[in-house]
């Protein structure tokens, strides 16, 4: 089984930085492109919510993500250390209309590009899994 881990700041920077190395890990390898583009969209919207909204502003705490290539599909995992947030039980947000706020729909955006997404509070951490199957 190939795998990519990194650990890191949660700053946007850092952050920018662990999702260009993703997509060069993934792009060496043998993935139908529309998984790849699945699991990096579903990373970049995860990781982009840890750091805007998982800490207090100014206090970037950390974050580690790891992608693990399997026969069954893709599994990707994050974990920080930020405030307590269970993605999986978050509402659905508001039907889009043209007077609708913006925003609220990454989570929505991830669920349909995802096979399973599962949470779990481990101690001080914020643990997300996301698996993405084999087409």
């Amino acid at each position: 089984m190939e795998s990519f881990q990194k650990r890191t700041t949660a700053r946007r920077d850092e952050v920018l930085g662990t999702l260009e190395e993703l997509q060069a890990f993934l792009s060496e390898r043998a993935l139908e492109p529309r998984t790849r583009n699945a699991v990096e969209v579903a990373a970049e919207e995860l990781l982009s919510n840890v750091s805007k909204y998982g800490f207090p502003e100014g206090l970037p705490g950390e974050v580690s993500f790891a992608v693990e290539l399997g026969p069954g599909g893709v599994r990707l995992e994050i974990r920080d250390s930020g405030r307590p947030f269970d993605p999986t039980a978050a509402p659905p947000p508001p039907e889009l209309t043209l007077d609708a706020e913006p925003g609220g729909r990454g989570l929505l955006l991830v669920r349909g590009l995802s096979g399973s997404m599962t949470y779990r509070r481990d101690g001080p951490l914020n643990v997300l899994v996301v698996e993405f199957p084999s087409p």
